[in-house]
């Protein structure tokens, strides 16, 4: 047993109150920044949706091992409705609380302020998926459990441990196995003053524990298709996923070509966002490009972003008065003081011009987040070696979370790159915390390797907000909120964002994909023509049809995509679309189908028959197969198409 009983960690008013800030700070963010939900979001909706309009997940429909996850959604539709703000208020709520538990364990593991709101500000601003809010919320709340339970290694923290597996297992399956094996990492590691029998004990407990919070759940798959079934299609599932997103090559860094190493920055110039008018056609908005002094440096999917020219009174209220302009953002901002024009002027020096691509950010994330638990690794064990730990529990911790990270990075780091790695961004932002408070609080007793190490580490977080900005494509985020042009800026984009979480999914104000867009006639024509109880074969990776249609999907799964559906039980999903026929199939993705499902192809040529097709921009004609066998009761008198009720 240790000589002294460990000093408990409290968390004082200071860190609660950083804590709150930035629970709020990341609310305020989320909302501001929210420009709609893409349709990857839609997947677990359309398993929440299945269920409230009747089916039950592994009995009727395939579960890919989210259980929890839909369940949230569909609790919180029930109770609060189907607008936007429903579930926008689910995943901000939990991004804000991932950002909270970090501080508090960024706190504990640098022992600063200061460096647990720059680590958390990095994955708050690296800008997670909506969808992704499970990978932040769990892994945050697991550190914390996890430090708690390092310190004191008592049963009633073991039950908290367990308690958050379970949680993150039912979120998404392999969240629980992540955590679960860096938790029994921590409890060896925080018991090994107290042998060997002592950890094997705990690990059981811990074990033991988190299988009966599992308990019911595993009986409720028992008893609706048996456990071995659901967790080989869970594994059919898993590594469908993994062929169809792995890396093919590791990132590497590039220089580009025409830049030098060192050079002068250009001045910095704010942009203002105009967006054109549907019927302004390309050679007349050039011309008004011309007369406004418009310099074009990028175009948005539906604005286009300028540098103004022309920044007098009389030009910024002729363009935003312009019969073309729908609408401007950032105009406000691009006449500025004299003082504010002269150090735009003054360019200073850039390091590494030819560095600064966005291949290089990636790069440079992907091989910071694998080499820093590796480095916190071996300092963790040069520490245990020499028996120097700041505060109990420190090496228990952080060996929990440098396997944690390991995982994650393992699990989390695929195809394509930009668009995961926020979601691995919490192990990393804490062993970074770790790493700042051995460089920053104390002392070493060789000050100038400490002054080197300082100097590197400040290089590193440097770069890494760099990097982060680039991959969250914060300077379009920043003006999206309106912030640049002060109150009045965030006022109209407060209000701007508070008429599209008042819409339901089916809205034209931000489509989830093109595809159901373009499909707003047929979901129309499905509530004027058809039951709420029909269901729907999609044939691609669009799960948001199905919601913004408001019908239940046919088959095992939510999409016969890369992976929602069972490519090797195909005989069982044609059992299930004989039993319960879909009326329509969209049939989008057609090449893919037809390779990855054979034989439901066959079933569909063979039951279907061409309704109509449906233009898609950069897609093409998307076809309306309709069921040969059901007969129509008459015809839609707004789009010609046969209705069914």
């Amino acid at each position: 047993m240790p000589n002294r009983e460990p000093r408990a960690y409290a968390l004082s008013g200071p860190v609660v109150a950083v804590a709150l800030g930035l629970f709020a700070a990341t609310l305020a963010w989320r909302f501001l920044t929210f420009t709609g939900f893409s349709n990857d979001h839609y997947a677990h909706l359309a398993l929440a949706q299945q269920m409230l309009l009747g089916d039950r997940p592994v009995r009727d429909f395939y579960d890919p091992g989210w259980p929890l996850t839909y369940l949230i959604s569909a609790a919180a539709w029930q109770l609060a409705g189907h607008t936007m703000a429903t579930e926008w208020a689910i995943s901000a709520a939990a991004f804000a609380l991932g950002a909270a538990c970090t501080a508090i364990a960024a706190h504990r593991l640098s022992g600063s302020l200061t460096i647990a709101v720059l680590v958390t500000a990095l994955e708050v601003l690296i800008f997670p998926r909506t969808y992704a809010y499970p990978k932040i919320v769990a892994y945050a709340a697991g550190a914390c459990v996890m430090l708690a339970a390092a310190a004191r290694p008592f049963s009633s923290r073991l039950l908290m441990a367990a308690a958050m597996i379970a949680i993150a297992f039912l979120l998404r399956h392999d969240h629980g196995l992540y955590l679960g094996v860096a938790s029994a990492t921590c409890f060896v590691v925080a018991s090994r003053a107290e042998g060997v029998r002592t950890a094997l004990g705990r690990i059981a407990l811990l074990t033991g524990a988190t299988a009966a919070l599992l308990l019911p759940w595993m009986l409720y798959v028992a008893l609706n298709g048996g456990l071995t079934t659901y967790f080989e299609t869970a594994l059919e599932y898993a590594r469908a996923e993994a062929n169809a997103s792995n890396l093919r090559s590791w990132p590497t860094f590039t220089l580009v070509p025409g830049r030098p190493i060192l050079g002068l920055a250009p001045p910095a110039r704010p942009l203002a966002q105009v967006e054109w008018t549907p019927d302004t056609t390309d050679p007349v908005r050039q011309t008004l490009e011309q007369r406004y002094g418009l310099e074009l440096v990028r175009a948005g999917e539906t604005s286009r972003f300028y540098v103004v020219r022309d920044t007098t009174d009389q030009n910024i209220r002729a363009l935003a008065d312009d019969p073309h302009v729908r609408g401007t953002t950032g105009l406000g901002r691009v006449r500025r003081p004299a003082w504010r024009e002269r150090l735009a002027s003054a360019s200073p020096w850039r390091l590494a011009p030819a560095l600064h691509a966005s291949a290089n950010a990636d790069a440079w994330l992907f091989w910071l987040f694998w080499c820093l638990p590796l480095l916190c690794g071996g300092v963790a064990a040069v520490r245990a070696l020499t028996g120097r730990e700041r505060w109990p529990g420190e090496l228990a911790a952080v060996s929990a979370l440098v396997l944690l990270a390991l995982l994650v990075n393992a699990g989390f780091l695929r195809d394509i790159l930009r668009t995961r790695l926020p979601d691995a961004s919490v192990p990393p932002a804490l062993l970074g915390a770790w790493v700042l408070g051995l460089c920053w609080i104390g002392r070493w007793r060789r000050r100038g390797l400490q002054l080197a190490a300082r100097l590197v580490v400040i290089a590193g977080l440097m770069v890494s907000y760099a990097a982060t900005s680039d991959v969250a494509g914060l300077p379009e985020r920043i003006d999206t909120t309106g912030i640049r042009d002060g109150i009045d800026g965030v006022s109209a984009r407060s209000a701007a964002v508070s008429r599209l979480l008042a819409q339901p999914h089916r809205q034209a104000l931000a489509p989830p994909s093109r595809i159901s867009g373009a499909l707003m006639p047929f979901f129309a024509y499905l509530d004027r023509c058809t039951s709420s109880s029909e269901r729907l074969i999609v044939t691609g990776e669009f799960p948001d049809v199905l919601v913004l249609a408001g019908r239940r999907f046919a088959s095992d799964g939510v999409v016969f995509g890369a992976w929602y559906s069972s490519a090797t039980h195909q005989d069982r999903t044609l059992e299930r679309l004989r039993a319960q026929p879909a009326i329509f199939v969209v049939y989008v993705d057609s090449e893919p189908f037809r390779a990855r499902f054979p034989l439901i192809e066959g079933y569909v040529r063979a039951e279907y028959e061409p309704m109509t097709t449906i233009l898609v921009e950069g897609i093409g004609m998307v076809p309306i197969l309709r069921h040969r066998g059901r007969m129509p009761a008459r015809t839609d008198p707004q789009s010609g198409w046969p209705c069914f009720q």
